[in-house]
């Protein structure tokens, strides 16, 4: 049945901390200030009245005017609902990319509530640029102008204007533009064109609802105005004319060109281009219009238009005539104008081409397609989903932004692989593009530039799916466009004709569809700088990577250091321990977060949403699930993260557990602050095979880490070492009172004398196996993973991490308040040598004592007390509650466990195995690749048996070659039904250890264990195969062995894997596949419409 008639949902709250640092304040002539407020407002185009993103309140926003040099300082206030950044285009930000803008790639956003005072750092622009938001598709509606004047007034290369006009051609649509990206990410498709084009924010008078909505521009006879255009469309190149006159274009992206004549403009989203405009034609009213050029894909086929008004006495007609313009698929069009411009070139405005190239880079540009997830269809190509990529790799943008990582040197947030080159070689342009070059790989990867390098970069457009055009932008830089053309890059003829005299100097240029563009760069400003296309969907598909540019050796080639007011990329919402304050990710709010009541054999759906900012996936420890993977939640494993923004309804499928499990995240080391109890009672309420508890109190160990605990994992991963020890463990999410600040932290559970009590106890630390001992009371343990053991009396407790253990406590001692505590069990590695501690207090009136009684506990590497605890383990083997015991097995495996160290032992970089393979998860779930028959996702040759057989257990030196592991992304394929006997072994390789194995999908049988080197022909002979314990989690001792067994009745794709998560994090699993059966119930079950995507 289902757990209740209204699901229970998980609402994921992701907090954080906030990194501080220095503040560049560059040495200026002039400072300007502004202030930016994003709010929403009100707006009515089309007969459609709609709330959006704007800045101030005006749309487009305003136009800021600086001085070539200047230095610019704006005060964004976000009080929207929705996160922000504000990229300033084509300004070079010398030194200072932390205010360049791109989300997650040179800062995280600005959240509703905050503020972000931007330095815009001006060199040697001089014309048009502008700026944008730079966060999902809030541009749409959040830009405006950024007008750099000369250092000297009027100091124009050209005859001085009577006026300066902006023109900024844009878009709107009558739905949310939220919602239209957010319905063509979820289809896979094309997005729905917009409604109409705007030019400065209006549609003009073709629209319907719109003759008042027509932007005017009134000019006089004799007279020169310099234009100054920018293209804010979202997903297309603009044909822009005036009718009857003819333009002469004077500039392009914030540099100055020779002067071109023309009657038309072609300009690319993210381009400007500054044109002078004499009104020297019959005093009358004249339409200025602008539309697509598009050739290929969905496209708006409306004309917005603006009016050319002369002053004086005339009658103006009564309908306007409309320029003619180029067919809307008309390359030549659009290519013969952009390959007219150049730079002046002369004396005051020379030029410095690279002559001599020392590094040179060939990026494919594709539109590829990646089949949709099992049982559903997109709305691409072939039912297919659409991707964007460069050299074959889609971008995935990470959580942290990539500048930070890169100037703090947190590892784990990119990696620094990005291909010179395309993987593979081919006919780019030719009309078929075979299917199976069309999918990309995902990656967060950057491109490494030395500081002075001379660049070339070649783009090459390709046919995959579909040829485009594709407006190319670097941020951080202006580059000379040195040669361009149609078909393939010839890399031997197509140079000769380069123009290394006059290239114009230009930060975003369009790449002709089925062609090619070349561009040099000298690479002198250090720093992070995103490249994408500036067609909006395809950054949404992934056409972008990054450079990182080193920094000089002088003090003026180095990045400057970050502001102090940098937005955090966490959502702050504190939790207080030991004294400080810190962010963290939680369920509901909890911290630990919501435990679940549920009887044996339920199902019980849990709606996770996702509204935090990091990716996250549940895993419900200990429970089957029987035939059904779908919802066992190991990131990469059985599913893909739920994103943030998105949600995953969970089927929880128990069978035959009862008693104590609980849920956790699992993925990264979330896990550290999302986790719960899942307690799950019998059929018939207190029927147990114990006395009747009193009451029953779950408790948690857990830990705390005063520093955020993303920043601990990226460190250590990056280290190559062991993560820095927690700063306190934990009962309950409480400390306790024997760590500094935290009396009032302290759990206490108020008993009566006399009565019995059941605790739930979890073990949900990261990385050690704890000991547990109350005061001047022995318990009894009658419980573990979900199954009932046979009773026996403790007057302590070992507990692995992953594991449960239920015990009763019988309140029998002298009425006062008594220690609960616990600390850690540690025989190699790190750990934290503190104690947390929680009070037992007895109702009633007596005297407190000023500090209760303390427990004395097992010394620390006190192996035989943890080993002899869960050794005395065992199930109940009654009537009521049968084993099924494997006697014979017909698949036996010997997996080794090990530590161990790439680049040497000594200095080397920690990683752990199984059988000598150290674990790498692939980017597509296992089960999805299994069920949908996905090649090249996983192998099916993980061994039986190590590679090597030694003497697995000695404590001499052992050969170094025996040391490093090998990379795999292996399964072992079990039979249904099949009858298995697994011997963990662990090993002495760098440290022996030991090792809480959890296997999912299942529960097994401990069969055996001991010290030193398994024995083959003697060990099995002392196997219990009467009433060994059941369970999910099992520590290997250290230097010794655990053999279990377990029939392979469960089919689907199961982890197995050590519980500390930093072996975990070195590889330390493996994966099972466990085939379908003949018959319909030994069949694994589809997976659910709402599996999170890939």
């Amino acid at each position: 049945m289902w757990w209740s008639t209204t699901s229970k949902t998980f609402v994921l709250y992701l907090l954080g901390i906030m990194f501080l640092g220095g503040v560049a304040v560059p040495s200026h002539a002039l400072v300007r200030r502004y202030k930016f407020v994003l709010r929403d407002s009100s707006h009515t185009r089309l007969c459609t009245n709609k709330t959006m993103l704007t800045i101030n309140g005006q749309f487009p926003g305003p136009t800021i005017y600086a001085r070539r040099g200047d230095l610019v300082i704006v005060d964004v206030y976000n009080r929207a609902g929705h996160n922000i950044t504000i990229h300033w285009h084509g300004v070079k930000m010398p030194r200072y990319p932390w205010s360049d803008g791109p989300e997650y790639v040179t800062q995280c956003p600005i959240s509703p509530g905050t503020k972000f005072s931007q330095r815009i750092v001006l060199s040697d622009e001089e014309g048009t640029l502008w700026w944008h938001a730079h966060s999902e598709w809030s541009r749409a509606s959040v830009y405006g102008a950024l007008i750099i004047l000369p250092q000297k007034r009027n100091d124009y290369p050209f005859p001085r204007p009577h006026d300066e006009v902006p023109i900024l051609l844009g878009e709107w649509w009558n739905a949310d533009v939220q919602e239209v990206m957010e319905e063509f990410l979820a289809s896979g498709g094309d997005p729905n064109v917009s409604d109409a084009f705007l030019i400065n924010g209006q549609p003009g008078d073709l629209y319907p609802c719109s003759t008042q909505d027509t932007f005017k521009l009134t000019v006089e006879l004799g007279k020169t105005y310099l234009i100054r255009m920018v293209n804010a469309v979202m997903n297309n190149i603009m044909f822009f004319k005036i009718a009857n006159h003819n333009v002469t274009v004077v500039g392009s992206d914030g540099a100055y060109t020779k002067p071109l004549k023309s009657d038309y403009i072609t300009i690319s989203p993210g381009q400007t281009i500054d044109f002078l405009l004499e009104a020297n034609q019959p005093p009358s009213h004249y339409y200025m219009a602008s539309r697509v050029y598009a050739s290929a894909g969905n496209y708006d086929n409306t004309t917005t238009t603006g009016i050319v008004e002369y002053i004086g006495n005339y009658t103006p007609p009564s309908s306007l005539l409309l320029p003619s313009f180029p067919n809307f698929n008309d390359t030549l069009a659009s290519t013969s104008f952009t390959n007219q411009l150049r730079s002046l070139a002369n004396e005051k405005y020379p030029v410095d081409v690279p002559l001599n190239v020392t590094t040179k880079l060939f990026f494919t540009l594709s539109v590829n397609l990646r089949p949709c997830a099992e049982n559903t269809t997109c709305d691409g190509p072939f039912q297919e989903r659409l991707l964007a990529s460069v050299n074959n790799v889609t971008l995935v943008l990470p959580r942290t932004d990539i500048l930070q990582a890169y100037y703090k040197r947190i590892g784990g947030v990119y990696e620094t692989d990005f291909p010179d080159n395309p993987p593979f070689t081919f006919n780019y342009t030719q009309d078929f593009v075979p299917q199976d070059l069309w999918r990309p790989e995902n990656g967060t990867d950057v491109n490494i530039l030395e500081y002075n390098e001379t660049v070339e970069l070649v783009f090459q457009g390709t046919n995959m799916v579909s040829g485009i055009d594709h407006p190319m932008h670097l941020h951080g830089y202006s580059f000379f466009v040195v040669g361009s053309g149609f078909g393939n890059f010839d890399r031997d003829t197509d140079p000769l004709n380069y123009n290394l005299v006059d290239p114009p100097l230009m930060e975003t240029i369009a790449v002709p569809r089925n062609g090619w563009t070349a561009i040099r760069f000298k690479a002198n400003n250090p720093g992070v700088w995103f490249m994408h296309c500036h067609f909006e969907r395809h950054v949404s598909w992934g056409m972008g990577m990054v450079f990182i540019v080193k920094n000089g050796k002088g003090p003026n080639a180095k990045m400057l250091p970050p502001p102090p007011d940098m937005p955090k990329c966490l959502k702050d919402t504190p939790y207080t321990r030991l004294c400080s304050s810190k962010s963290i990710l939680t369920v509901n709010g909890q911290f630990p977060g919501p435990t679940l009541y549920v009887t044996e054999g339920d199902t019980l759906v849990v709606d996770v949403v996702n509204q935090a900012r990091e990716n996250v996936t549940i895993h419900w420890h200990g429970v089957k699930q029987p035939r059904y993977p779908w919802s066992d939640g190991p990131e990469y494993i059985t599913q893909c993260p739920i994103q943030p923004g998105t949600r995953f309804s969970q089927k929880i499928v128990l069978s035959d557990e009862i008693g104590t499990l609980w849920w956790h995240a699992h993925s990264d080391w979330s896990r550290a602050t999302v986790y719960g109890a899942l307690v799950v009672y019998p059929k018939k309420r207190n029927d147990y095979p114990f006395p009747k508890p009193h009451a029953e109190i779950p408790i948690i160990l857990g830990e705390w880490w005063k520093s955020d605990i993303q920043a601990v994992l990226d460190e250590f991963i990056q280290s190559g070492g062991d993560p820095n020890v927690s700063d306190a463990f934990l009962v309950n999410g409480q400390p306790g009172d024997l760590y500094p600040c935290s009396r009032p932290d302290t759990f206490r559970v108020t008993v009566d004398y006399g009565k019995r009590y059941l605790f739930r106890m979890i073990n949900a630390v990261m990385n050690n196996i704890m000991f547990f001992r109350i005061a001047n009371h022995n318990i009894t343990v009658v419980g573990s993973d979900g199954a009932y053991t046979k009773p026996f009396t403790s007057d302590y407790i070992a507990i692995s991490p992953g594991q449960t253990i239920d015990f009763l406590l019988e309140a029998n001692q002298r009425p006062s308040q008594y220690y609960m505590a616990s600390r850690v069990y540690v025989i190699a590695g790190s750990a934290g040598n503190t104690t947390t501690t929680a009070i037992i207090q007895y109702s009633g009136n007596y005297s407190a004592p000023s500090s209760p009684l303390r427990p004395a506990l097992p010394a620390f590497d006190d192996t035989l007390a943890s080993t002899n605890f869960t050794r005395r383990l065992r199930s109940l083997a009654s009537k009521d509650h049968p084993v099924d015991v494997p006697q014979n097995a017909n698949t036996i495996m010997f997996f080794t466990l090990s530590i161990n160290t790439v680049g040497g032992s000594i200095g080397g970089r920690l990683r752990a195995s199984i059988n000598n393979i150290t674990f790498v998860p692939p980017r597509i779930a296992i089960l999805q690749a299994y069920y949908n028959r996905i090649r090249g996702v996983y192998g099916d040759d993980f061994p039986s048996n190590p590679p090597f057989t030694f003497n697995y257990t000695q404590q001499t030196m052992l050969p170094r070659e025996w040391l490093t592991p090998q990379n795999g992304t292996e399964v072992r394929v079990l039979e249904y039904n099949s009858t298995v006997e697994l011997v963990f072994q662990g090993t002495n390789l760098v440290s022996g250890i030991d090792h809480p194995m959890h296997l999912h999908g299942y529960s097994f049988y401990v069969v055996g264990s001991g010290f030193g080197n398994f024995d083959r022909d003697r060990d099995p002979l002392n196997y219990n195969l009467v009433d060994p314990p059941l369970q999910n989690t099992i520590a290997v001792p250290v230097n010794g062995w655990t053999a279990i067994r377990f029939k392979a009745n469960n089919p689907g794709v199961w982890l197995l894997h050590c519980h500390f998560e930093r072996h975990v994090s070195w590889g330390m699993e493996m994966a099972f596949i466990v085939k379908n059966g003949k018959s319909p119930d030994a069949k694994m079950l589809p997976p659910p419409p709402d599996m999170p995507r890939c």
